[in-house]
């Protein structure tokens, strides 16, 4: 019998030990591959998790920042066992997002846990990408952003009147910019992407609005087990990225819209739900899509992509530019005196056809957006081997490339005195003294953000329409709190600030 539990210990044991074996070579299989690098500075890993397992307790942005200042415009860095270089140097980002796009086309394929965001249009392998992109492109065209911002300044006007209310029976009404823009953005798309009014901002027993808020992403606060999921990739999506509850309730409302539309009997339109329903006819009948395994899925997707990726952003930097605004007096009485003069020579209307004429708001969202990006880093995949003549860096097949925005944002060689709110430094008259490769918001290349000029134009007309009759004071000492762990997209405590009424 001892005999018997002797080997049989022994065996568990032996399969325990070869197991840690196998999970610790896993795990550091890629060391190595950095150091080979001719000249590359690297971050020294651990010996398992990467050069920062315990980047969760660390605002990201803000150690990005460090380390380029550290370690040079160009280093090595292992997210868990995968080996990244990072570059912030502006003509290495034109080469590799630009110019050499075909060796850098890819982003990382990721798993979500979740079919509806599995098949994002972002992190789709090129040829499937390029079949997306293009079938959704046409929706954000100059042309369909006009049509669409009549549904945009319905949804803005009907939320200023909401706002209107609140601020009435007090000339000062002390608001937290991030729940009140939440609405907002919810209520924009909701009406463009999914063809339906559900007045967020009124209603907070919503479940659209409700489910929405649950997608907000990297809600929960990270810990270690973000390390761990980088480390050991084929558990990302245990437990699901995004909760499962909340995506199969969007699953059953894009089901519903989308075949509400079909059956209806009416005529095109061309919005965003024709152009999907487009997408899943084509997925039973083209060659191509069925190649490619361009699915109803893969189409229900790219609403969702659209839902996750608009509000946050578009929410994010109205939030900021409110910030700043307050902050900035001298700033927010000049565009106060622009948004008068628009407003007086168009009768006191905000268009489509007008809102270009706004040049120091736009000015004033661009370096809201270039101190306070809401997105962290832009990423990149190579595809095939990469030589650099003049540096000697090498960049092999499956490395991928981030550029950390932070760190090119607030390089001094980009941008003078880098710290401060400088809307003039995106005016007209400056363009000539703006390096077109050191402002990363929106990305870079053909791979930059598909929905630039909708969150722009929604950004734009909401705070003119705000301005038209508020301003921003800051009475409460707010201060911007970046929260730690964030890896895709800022997050930050919630602060508040005086909205007063115009005389």
């Amino acid at each position: 019998m001892s005999d018997i539990l002797f080997w049989i210990l022994s065996v568990v044991l032996t399969l325990l030990v070869g197991l840690i074996t196998l999970a610790v070579c896993y795990a550091r299989w890629h060391y190595g591959e950095l150091e080979k690098i001719k000249g590359l500075n690297v971050v020294t890993p651990y010996f398992i998790g990467g050069s920062d397992p315990f980047f969760y307790k660390k605002i990201c942005c803000d150690e990005d920042t460090r380390r380029v200042k550290k370690f040079g415009k160009i280093f090595g860095f292992y997210e868990g066992r995968s080996p990244h270089i990072y570059i912030a140097d502006t003509e290495l980002i034109r080469l590799i997002f630009i110019k050499d796009f075909d060796h850098f086309h890819n982003k990382r394929i990721m798993e979500f846990g979740h079919p509806l965001i599995n098949e994002m249009m972002d992190i789709l392998p090129y040829e499937k990408w390029k079949v997306v992109r293009n079938c959704l492109s046409p929706q954000l065209t100059t042309g369909k952003i006009r049509t669409m911002s009549y549904q945009m300044l319905d949804a803005i006007n009907d939320w200023m009147g909401s706002l209107s209310a609140k601020v009435e029976s007090n000339k000062t009404y002390k608001f937290n910019p991030k729940e009140v823009y939440t609405g907002l953005t919810i209520e924009v798309i909701a009406r463009c992407a999914f063809a339906t009014k559900i007045n967020a901002f009124d209603d907070e027993k919503n479940l659209f609005a409700q489910n929405i808020k649950r997608l907000m992403i990297q809600k929960k606060e990270p810990d270690i087990l973000w390390s761990v999921a980088a480390t050991f990739p084929f558990l990302q999506c245990i437990p699901p990225f995004l909760p499962k509850e909340v995506m199969d309730f969007f699953g059953e409302v894009l089901t519903r819209v989308l075949r509400e539309r079909r059956t209806s009997g009416n005529p095109k339109i061309n919005d965003f739900v024709d152009v999907m329903n487009d997408m899943i006819e084509k997925s039973t009948t083209s060659p191509e899509f069925k190649k490619l395994g361009i699915t109803e899925t893969t189409a229900m997707c790219q609403a969702m992509f659209f839902l996750i990726a608009g509000f946050e952003t578009t929410t994010f930097t109205l939030t900021m530019m409110s910030y700043y605004l307050a902050k900035s007096p001298n700033v927010q009485q000049r565009l106060l005196e622009e948004v008068d003069d628009y407003l007086h020579r168009h009768g006191g209307k905000i268009e489509h056809e007008t809102i270009a004429e706004l040049v120091y708001l736009n000015a004033s969202m661009n370096e809201t957006l270039r101190l306070h990006s809401p997105l962290i880093r832009i990423e990149r995949v190579c595809v095939k081997k990469w030589l650099h003549g003049s540096t000697g860096l090498i960049i092999q097949p499956g490395i991928t490339v981030q550029v950390p925005i932070s760190a090119v944002h607030l390089d001094e060689i980009n941008f003078e005195q880098p710290e401060e709110f400088r809307p003039e430094r995106f005016l007209p008259e400056n363009k000539e003294k703006l390096n077109p490769y050191a402002f990363l918001s929106f990305g870079q290349g053909p791979h930059n953000c598909i929905g630039m000029r909708f969150a722009k134009e929604e950004i734009q007309m909401a705070m003119a329409t705000i301005l038209k009759q508020f301003k921003f004071e800051d009475t409460h000492n707010a201060n911007i709190k970046i929260k730690p762990g964030r890896i895709f997209l800022n997050n930050y405590e919630p602060f508040e600030l005086d909205l007063v009424k115009r005389e």
